[in-house]
């Protein structure tokens, strides 16, 4: 507690403490073992405060409360363990900025959090034009593939596996007629 008023840390809750360090754009990430009971993180007030903050959200390897009152807060986005109605008990702030583990991945400050409802990839800064690039590929392959199986023109086992030379290249023909659309 002399270490809080000596840093000027309004009231207890270490978890305002980080909540109070944040900045726009900032998303919030959370390592709490994957506690569920009284591994509550946030609750609607201090959403609500990530929110008006940083415009983002939070991830939380641990429990969330007031679930209702989240799901008020128009744009915020949250990833967490689970949910539960207890106060968050028998946890100890060890750092802030500082590299965490999440669902047995390393996330270092600064990392790029690319989300969709299958889960969190965390991506290190000096990598994200890469996987932006690929992922693009990666979709683009898919869509050709999907196209074909509805044409009936492939069938599953030859979009699946490694293209034929001419799977290929009319895929990459695909790509050059998609791109001359563009505006």
């Amino acid at each position: 507690n002399k270490a809080a008023a000596a840093e000027a840390r309004v009231a207890k809750g270490q978890n305002s403490w980080v909540i109070d360090t944040l900045q726009p754009g900032d998303v919030l990430v959370v390592d709490l073992y994957g506690k569920i009971d009284k591994g509550t993180f946030i609750g609607d007030n201090l959403g609500t405060s990530i929110f008006a903050k940083t415009g983002k959200g939070a991830v939380v390897d641990g429990s969330v409360r007031d679930v209702s009152g989240i799901l008020e807060i128009e744009g915020f986005h949250g990833f967490v363990r689970d949910f539960h109605p207890t106060a968050l008990a028998d946890a100890t702030l060890v750092g802030i900025n500082v590299p965490i583990r999440i669902g047995g991945v390393t996330v270092v400050p600064g990392d790029v959090i690319l989300s969709d409802p299958e889960g969190l990839t965390f991506i290190p800064p000096q990598l994200a034009e890469k996987v932006v690039t690929s992922s693009e590929d990666v979709r683009f392959r898919d869509d050709w593939g999907h196209e074909m199986l509805r044409q009936g023109k492939y069938t599953p086992g030859q979009v699946d596996s490694k293209w034929t030379d001419a799977m290929e290249a009319e895929y990459q023909a695909w790509v050059a007629a998609r791109e001359a659309k563009k505006p």
